[in-house]
């Protein structure tokens, strides 16, 4: 976060150098309004959701259609002494999002570039594209963070996956080595029971011979008839 607010304020000089404020006449709600405006390279929304608090600050915002803002006895001690009506207009604009400033000091007399108030209006405006300016830089700061965040949050999920392979693995090879043991013992218990098979058939022959020369024998002292 830290670093989120130092990017930012470094860019509080290059936001103010790039607003420009103009005279103009705007509609507002069906209604020509002489006024100042600038834009500003943020969306819509957001530019709108802080215009809102901006102008709430001289008194109760009334909220119209087309992004109107009005505030009846707005107090501006820095344009005027006394309450003027601020008439405002935020919409977007050639892919830009446009602020429109309208304020009514007396009859028919409005701050536009000849009005000797005229510096005090536009710093309104150019301290507000700052404020929106360093708004945006954050949210887009923001946005990488969680960026960079879930990317962490895969690359731990692979590894907690990786560990888990491993521990698998390790429990496969110590099953596949006890089955190893296994058959090594089995191997060497059939081996011996094939050399004690080949002891048995040898000893069996032996008995086999043994008794047929004893029944040889047997029929030899038997009387002839």
């Amino acid at each position: 976060m830290k670093n989120l607010l130092v990017a930012a304020l470094l860019l509080v000089g290059v936001s103010a150098a790039k607003a420009q404020v103009f005279s103009g006449v705007q509609e507002v709600e069906k209604a020509s309004k002489e006024g100042i405006y600038t834009s500003v390279a943020v969306d819509e929304k957001y530019v709108k959701e802080s215009w809102a608090k901006e102008v709430a600050k001289y008194g109760r915002v009334e909220t119209g259609k087309g992004g109107a803002y009005k505030v009846l006895a707005a107090t501006l001690p820095t344009i005027s002494s006394d309450p003027i009506n601020l008439v405002s207009r935020v919409f977007s604009d050639n892919g830009r999002t446009k602020i429109f400033l309208s304020l009514n000091v007396s009859e028919e007399v409005y701050v536009t570039g000849s009005h000797p108030k005229f510096a005090e209006a536009e710093r309104i405006l150019t301290n507000f594209v700052n404020t929106v300016t360093l708004e945006e830089n954050v949210r887009t700061e923001q946005k990488k963070l969680e960026s960079f965040q879930d990317v962490q949050k895969r690359i731990a999920r692979n590894s907690d996956k990786l560990v888990r392979s491993i521990e698998s693995n390790k429990k496969e090879k110590e099953n596949l080595l006890k089955k190893i043991e296994e058959n090594r013992i089995e191997l060497e218990k059939l081996l011996t029971d094939v050399e004690q098979n080949k002891k048995d058939q040898i000893k069996a022959g032996e008995e086999v011979n043994l008794q047929l020369k004893r029944l040889e024998e047997a029929k030899k002292i038997v009387p002839s008839r």
